[in-house]
């Protein structure tokens, strides 16, 4: 994990429930409109039918279920398989959590109220985001034991 953003959105009010927040920002707009310019599928040897994995985002229950947003089963008699479901987003929305974990705990400005005009917090959480990105280690790349498998495998071939 590189724990670097790569869209930010601020200047929501604090109280405005998250789905709400994303609804309105500028990526949920091109998401609806169909024009954002992500990635490609890609093919996993990990999907058991073969056929391109898509790229989504991952939310919690606050936000509505679209077809680039996934979230987990309500928790009421879930099947192991919903357990099973539920636990991985709940591992992929942890990591999101961790980023902003690591930009609060290295710039200790979000601990207490940030005395600026209205306008200028906005300013200050961007820069935050952009030096955080800066100053984040590369990840190191795994090495593998020479005779070991790659732990997983991509195909590219279109």
């Amino acid at each position: 994990m590189n724990y670097k953003f790569i869209f930010v959105d601020v200047g929501a009010i604090g109280s405005e429930l998250d789905g709400d927040v994303f609804s309105h920002t500028y990526l949920s707009q091109l998401l609806e409109r169909q024009n954002a310019k992500l990635h490609q599928a890609e093919f996993f040897t990990t999907d058991t039918a073969g056929l391109p994995m898509e790229y989504f985002f991952v939310g919690d229950d606050a936000f509505p279920l679209l077809t680039y947003l996934i979230k987990p089963y309500p928790c009421r008699a879930l099947t192991k398989e919903e357990r099973i479901y539920n636990y991985r987003i709940y591992r992929a929305r942890s990591t999101v959590e961790n980023a902003y974990g690591i930009l609060d705990n290295r710039f200790r400005l979000f601990h207490i109220v940030i005395c600026l005009r209205p306008v200028r917090p906005e300013f200050v959480v961007l820069a935050s985001c952009i030096l955080h990105n800066i100053v984040m280690p590369q990840p190191r790349r795994r090495r593998r034991r020479p005779g070991r498998p790659p732990s997983h495998t991509c195909h590219l071939e279109k």
